[in-house]
């Protein structure tokens, strides 16, 4: 069941000793938490979470039944899966319509750097970060 808890050590090139080193528990307390013989408490959660650039909520989804699929994630990042362009049309997942509040005939403005790739941003958020960097005035003068 935790076998998720082993495999963000592991991406991260920990042993069970460095993780336990850094949490301040012993050894055997990370291998029981990665075999399901015990749980951490909410500390050392928020700890866990800290160390992995994850959620609260993430690390303590790793100990409890999976609802969404065992997606975990970085904070504030996600992966929504492939999109197709279909006759010049994007389709987004749902889920990256639901998360950023998007819906149906939405205007989104495509961004792009050849070496950092596309982003895509909804018009009404870069009319207001394009009016504030425009209007700013640096000189505090009219």
């Amino acid at each position: 069941m935790n076998e998720k808890l082993r495999q963000l050590r592991l991406m991260t090139k920990m042993t069970q000793e460095d993780l336990a080193e850094k949490m301040n528990v012993s050894r055997q307390s990370v291998a029981k938490w990665e075999s399901g013989e015990s749980v951490p408490d909410v500390i050392k959660c928020s700890e866990l979470a800290k160390i992995f650039n994850l959620s609260v909520e993430d690390i303590a989804g790793l100990f409890l039944p999976q609802k969404d699929n065992g997606k975990v994630h970085p904070k504030n990042k996600y992966l929504f899966g492939v999109s197709k362009i279909v006759n010049h049309k994007l389709t987004l997942p749902e889920e990256a319509m639901n998360v950023f509040h998007l819906a149906e005939g939405d205007e989104l403005i495509v961004l792009g750097d050849i070496t950092q790739g596309i982003a895509i941003v909804p018009k009404k958020n870069y009319e207001e970060f394009w009016d504030m960097i425009t209007n700013f005035d640096v000189l505090g003068g009219d």
